[in-house]
């Protein structure tokens, strides 16, 4: 839980979901990649809320149709251009630290979408890890399997310079140098498993199946699009590590 003195605004940045998970095109159709993305998305929004960790839950989107979904979550709906100078991911977080500071936060956190393993003890760690840090610009962060950033903690968000894009952990890691932030980087297998390419579809479909693990949206829609019998044709599969 955060302290007394932490006041915390989660950003999850949410695209179009039609436009979503595209390179799963040979093995789910568009509306279904359209429901796998809205599903991983919601059970993102759903362990932050249970993590208790943010005084507020934001979603920056550049699609107007995802304001519906924002407002069923109980979620603060954004739009990027609203918040940014320029297009892109970066412009609208760096719109959202801003905001999120003149309203009193003193901390941005920013989760990716798309990480259904992804549970409300992982986040509650992540923000443990961030206050045991010193300093008055802390940093953490969390990297995905390709060197991204699937989450990044920021304390004092509205000075940080936000880097995401090909290998944004490093570049991250940088800017923390040069800015001289206390900063580290957290390891979490949930995290660092996000939805991309077939083989991780299938590796989440047996993570579930071996062990339950996985978000609630995101569990009872791949027992809808992959049956046990189904599944069980699938040989060439890569598996989670525990």
């Amino acid at each position: 839980m955060p302290s007394s003195a932490d006041v915390i605004w989660a950003v999850v940045p949410v695209k179009d979901f039609r436009a979503a998970k595209s390179r799963l095109k040979n093995v789910l159709s568009a509306t279904d990649r359209t429901r796998l993305a809205r599903a991983m998305a919601a059970d993102v929004i759903a362990a932050l809320k249970q993590s208790g960790t943010t005084e507020h839950l934001c979603i920056l989107s550049d699609s107007a149709d995802t304001r519906g979904f924002a407002a069923a979550l109980g979620s603060t709906w954004f739009e990027e251009k609203s918040v940014a100078t320029l297009p892109g991911l970066n412009a609208g977080i760096a719109g959202m630290a801003r905001l999120a500071a003149s309203d009193g936060a003193t901390a941005l956190l920013v989760i990716h979408a798309d990480m259904p393993l992804l549970t409300a003890a992982d986040i509650r760690h992540v923000v443990s890890a961030w206050q045991s840090l010193e300093g008055d610009q802390r940093v953490v962060m969390v990297r995905s399997r390709d060197g991204g950033t699937n989450i990044l903690l920021a304390e004092r968000p509205h000075a940080f310079a936000y880097r995401y894009g090909p290998d944004s952990h490093g570049r991250h890691v940088q800017e923390c140098a040069r800015r001289h932030c206390t900063a580290a980087t957290v390891e979490l297998s949930a995290s660092a498993f996000d939805i991309d390419t077939p083989d991780d579809l299938y590796s989440l479909a047996r993570a579930v199946r071996h062990d339950g693990r996985c978000g609630a949206h995101t569990a009872a829609l791949l027992d809808e699009l992959m049956p046990a019998e189904r599944f069980a044709d699938v040989s060439t599969c890569q598996e989670i590590a525990p």
